[in-house]
C-alpha cells in the first residue's frame, strides 16, 4: 500500500482515534475560551493606544506557526496519502501567505496605506479572504477524511501533489491579493479609516458562518480522530477571533481587535501543539522499537547460535561414524546400511543448514562478502560439483558461458544458489534430459545467468507457490527428494547480493531459473579459491602429540578413531577447559582441537588463556564447533584461532588440516603411543 501499513497509520493524529482523555482535554480548553471571550465581550469596543509593534510581532507569529503546521501535514500525507490532510495542509499554508500579504498592505506599518499598492480596504478584505478561506479548506478537510481512496503510486508521486498544491495555494493567494490591491475599486467600502461600515457587519457575518459551518461538518463527520478533535477547537477559536476582532468591536486598536488577534494566534498553535507532541511521542517509539529490535536480533543470534550447536552436535556422531565404517571392509549389505545413514544424516544436515541460512538471512545475521568473480569459473565449478548426479540418469549438461563476464556477488554463496538451481534442473529432469547454462547481458544491464532443463516445467498457477519454504508442488509424492527450501533460500541469498530471481516455465517443456547480478565495475584478476586442503591419497608421515579439549563423549570417541588412521599421532584429551590448559602447558602439543562448549569455561576463554601464555602461545588452536554463524568464526579467527571447523566433521578435511599443521611445525620426532 502507497499509504504504508495498517499498523503504521494509527500511530498518526490524522488518524488514531480520540480517545476520552483527549476529549476532556479539548472540552477544557474550549470552556476556558469561553470564559476569556464572554470577559471580553463587554470591552470589545474599548478604544486602546495603537502598539504598531504588535501588528507584525503577531503575524510573524503566525506565519511561523501556520508554516510548521502547513509542513507537517504535508509530511503525514506523504505517508498517508490521504487527499483529505492534503487539503487541510493546503488550508494552512493559505493562512501564512495570507497573513503575510495582511501585513504587507496595513494601513501606517510600512506605508501610509500599505505596500504592494494597497488601499484602504485592501487589508480589511484580506482578512475576510483569509478568515473565509481557511473554514473551507476545512470542510473541504471534513467531507474528505472518510475517503478510503489515496492519492496512490510511487514515492515521487506525493512530491508532485505537494508541489501542484503549493503552487495552487501560491496562485490563489496572489489572485486575492490583486483583487484586494488592484482591484479594491471593485468591492464595497468596509472601512472608514480605523472604522467600520455598515457593509462590514454583511461580509464579516458571512465568514463568520462558515467557520461555525466548518465546526458543525467537523463534529457530524464521525469517527473523530485527535486531529479532528483539535481542529474543532481551533474553529470555535476561529469564531472568537472573528467575533472580537470584526463584529463586536468598534474598529481597530480596540480591546476587540487586539483579543481577536490573540485568538487568532492561539488558534494557529493548538493543532501546531499537538503535531508536535505527536512528533516527540513518535521518535520516543521509533528509538524504544530499535532498541528492542537489536535485542530481538541479538536473542535471534544467540537463539540460531544454541539451535546450530544443539543440531549439529548429534550429527557430528552419525555422520562421521557412518564415514569411519565406509573406511572399514564391509559386506554389500552392511555397506548399503551405512550409506542409508549417510544419505539420511546429510539430508538432515542439509535442511538444517537452510533453514538456519534462511533464519539468518532475516535475522540480517548473513556474511556476505561481495568481489568481482569471472562467471565461467563460478559456473564451471558448480557444473563438476553436480556432474556425477547428471550421469546418473544420463542427463547432459552444457556449458553455453563465454566471454570474460565478472559479476558482483559472494563466491560461496553464488555457488550454493547455482548448485541449488543445478540440482534441481537435474532432479525434476526426464531421464535422457538436458541442461543448459547461458551467460547474456540483461536489459537494465546486469548478467544474467540462465539454467534451462528439460523436465515437465511448471504450472503457471503454482508458480506463486514456488519459494514458499516446505512447498515442494506435490514433488514430495514423485520420490524425488528435497527439502522445500532451496529456492527460498536462493532467492534470499540473490537479493542479499543486490540481484534477483526470476522464473520461467513451460508445461511439457522444461523450466528456466535466471539469476540476475549486477556488473563488475573497475574488476581485477580472481582467483578462484578452495574449501580446506584434499587429503593426500597415501597416509602422510605425522607425528606428534594432538590435544582434544571436549566434553562430548560421543564427539571424543569419533576424534581418536579418526586420528587412528594417523599411527603417528598421540591423543591427549580433556573434558574440561581448566584441565585442557594444564595439559596444554605440561605436554606442549603440536596442536590443539578446541570445542566452544565447555562445562567449565566458555572455549572462547580458553582460546583466550591459551594465547595469553608465552608457553602455549605459538601452539595452532583448530575450533570445532556446532556453531556455524558467520560472525562467530570471523571474531575466533580474529581472536587468533588457526582454523575454525563445523559440525559435523567433514573425515577428510580434518585429516588434511591435521596434516597440514603437524608437517608445517618442527621436525617430527617419533612418538609412542
Amino acid at each position: 500500500m502507497a499509504g504504508g501499513t495498517a499498523e503504521g497509520r494509527r500511530v498518526f493524529v490524522s488518524t488514531l482515534p480520540a480517545g476520552p482523555g483527549e476529549r476532556r482535554l479539548a472540552l477544557a480548553v474550549v470552556l476556558v475560551s469561553v470564559a476569556i471571550f464572554l470577559s471580553a465581550v463587554p470591552f470589545a469596543k474599548v478604544p486602546l493606544g495603537q502598539v504598531w509593534a504588535f501588528i507584525p510581532i503577531y503575524q510573524s507569529a503566525l506565519v511561523v506557526n501556520d508554516l510548521i503546521t502547513a509542513v507537517l501535514l504535508f509530511g503525514q500525507f506523504g505517508f498517508l496519502r490521504s487527499r483529505a490532510l492534503l487539503v487541510l495542509a493546503g488550508g494552512y499554508l493559505f493562512t501564512a501567505f495570507m497573513a503575510v500579504s495582511h501585513i504587507l498592505t496595513f494601513p501606517g506599518l510600512f506605508a501610509p496605506t500599505g505596500l504592494l499598492g494597497a488601499g484602504p480596504q485592501s487589508t480589511a478584505w484580506l482578512f475576510m479572504f483569509w478568515h473565509g478561506g481557511f473554514p473551507l479548506c476545512v470542510i473541504a478537510y471534513a467531507l474528505l477524511k472518510n475517503d478510503t481512496r489515496e492519492i496512490d503510486g510511487p514515492a515521487g508521486r506525493a512530491g508532485v501533489a505537494i508541489s501542484s498544491s503549493i503552487a495552487v495555494i501560491v496562485a490563489v493567494v496572489c489572485g486575492l491579493t490583486l483583487l484586494a490591491t488592484a482591484g479594491q475599486h471593485a468591492l464595497p467600502a468596509i472601512m472608514r479609516g480605523h472604522q467600520y461600515t455598515a457593509v462590514m457587519l454583511s461580509v464579516v457575518s458571512t465568514t463568520w458562518v462558515l467557520s461555525l459551518l466548518a465546526l458543525v461538518v467537523l463534529w457530524r463527520r464521525r469517527p473523530h480522530a485527535v486531529l479532528d478533535l483539535w481542529l474543532m477547537v481551533v474553529m470555535c477559536a476561529w469564531v472568537f477571533d472573528i467575533a472580537l476582532a470584526a463584529v463586536l468591536n468598534a474598529g481597530r486598536f480596540d480591546l476587540g481587535f487586539y483579543a481577536g488577534r490573540i485568538y487568532g494566534l492561539l488558534a494557529a498553535s493548538f493543532v501546531l501543539m499537538v503535531l508536535l507532541l505527536e512528533n516527540g511521542k513518535l521518535y520516543a517509539r521509533l528509538v524504544q522499537s530499535t532498541a528492542e529490535a537489536e535485542a530481538a536480533n541479538r536473542a535471534k543470534s544467540d537463539f540460531l547460535s544454541r539451535m546450530s550447536h544443539e543440531l549439529r552436535t548429534p550429527l557430528n556422531g552419525i555422520i562421521g561414524f557412518s564415514q569411519l565404517l565406509e573406511l572399514d571392509s564391509l559386506t554389500p549389505e552392511q555397506r548399503e546400511s551405512v550409506e542409508h545413514i549417510q544419505k539420511g544424516g546429510r539430508h538432515l544436515l542439509t535442511l538444517i543448514n537452510e533453514v538456519l541460512d534462511i533464519a539468518r538471512i532475516e535475522a540480517g545475521a548473513i556474511s556476505i562478502s561481495l568481489e568481482p568473480l569471472p562467471v565461467t569459473d563460478v559456473v564451471r565449478s558448480a557444473l563438476d560439483l553436480v556432474r556425477p548426479q547428471a550421469r546418473g540418469r544420463r542427463i547432459t549438461l552444457v556449458d553455453a558461458v563465454a566471454g570474460d563476464d565478472h559479476v558482483m556477488a559472494d563466491r560461496q554463496r553464488l555457488q550454493q544458489v547455482l548448485l541449488n538451481l543445478l540440482s534441481n534442473a537435474v532432479k525434476y529432469n526426464r531421464d535422457d534430459g538436458r541442461v543448459e547454462v547461458s551467460c547474456t547481458k540483461a536489459g537494465s544491464g546486469s548478467i544474467r545467468l540462465a539454467i534451462r532443463d528439460t523436465g515437465r516445467g511448471i504450472a503457471p498457477g503454482m508458480l506463486e507457490r514456488l519459494y514458499t519454504p516446505f512447498e515442494r508442488l506435490g514433488a514430495d509424492r514423485s520420490g524425488v527428494e528435497g527439502t522445500g527450501l532451496g529456492l527460498a533460500l536462493s532467492r534470499r541469498l540473490v537479493e542479499a547480493m543486490h540481484g534477483t530471481l526470476h522464473v520461467e516455465s513451460t508445461v511439457g517443456e522444461g523450466t528456466t531459473f535466471a539469476v540476475e547480478l549486477p556488473p563488475a565495475v573497475g574488476r581485477s584478476a580472481v582467483v578462484a579459491g578452495t574449501n580446506g586442503v584434499p587429503p593426500s591419497a597415501a597416509t602422510p608421515k605425522t607425528f606428534g602429540t594432538l590435544l582434544y579439549i571436549e566434553d562430548n563423549p560421543a564427539n571424543l570417541r569419533l576424534v581418536e578413531r579418526i586420528v587412528s588412521y594417523r599411527p603417528g599421532l598421540t591423543l591427549l584429551s580433556a573434558v574440561q577447559g581448566r584441565h585442557g590448559l594444564e595439559l596444554a602447558r605440561d605436554h606442549q602439543p603440536r596442536a590443539i582441537v578446541l570445542d566452544l562448549h565447555l562445562p567449565d569455561l566458555d572455549g572462547t576463554e580458553v582460546l583466550a588463556r591459551l594465547r595469553g601464555d608465552p608457553s602455549t602461545r605459538d601452539i595452532p588452536v583448530v575450533i570445532v564447533s556446532a556453531d556455524a554463524t558467520p560472525g562467530q568464526v570471523t571474531r575466533l579467527l580474529a581472536q587468533g584461532a588457526d582454523a575454525y571447523l563445523t559440525k559435523p566433521l567433514d573425515v577428510s578435511e580434518f585429516l588434511a588440516l591435521l596434516d597440514r599443521l603437524f608437517n608445517r611445525t618442527a621436525t617430527p620426532c617419533a612418538t609412542t603411543t
